[in-house]
């Protein structure tokens, strides 16, 4: 019991942050994640149809 009364007195130091920079960080990550995705998918679709035909062939 004496744990989670420390772990309590520790959460309620942590400066959270605000509704605005949350909205921010959740966008930037999103935007990045799609891209990434974007990227990993481009390069999947160029190896799978262009790079194993040409290595089979």
């Amino acid at each position: 019991m004496d744990f989670l009364k420390n772990v309590w007195l520790e959460l309620n130091k942590v400066v959270w942050p605000d509704k605005n920079t949350t909205a921010l960080y959740t966008f930037i990550v999103v935007l990045v994640s799609l891209f990434v995705a974007y990227y990993l998918g481009l390069w999947d679709y160029i190896f799978t149809n262009y790079g194993l035909k040409a290595l089979i062939n």
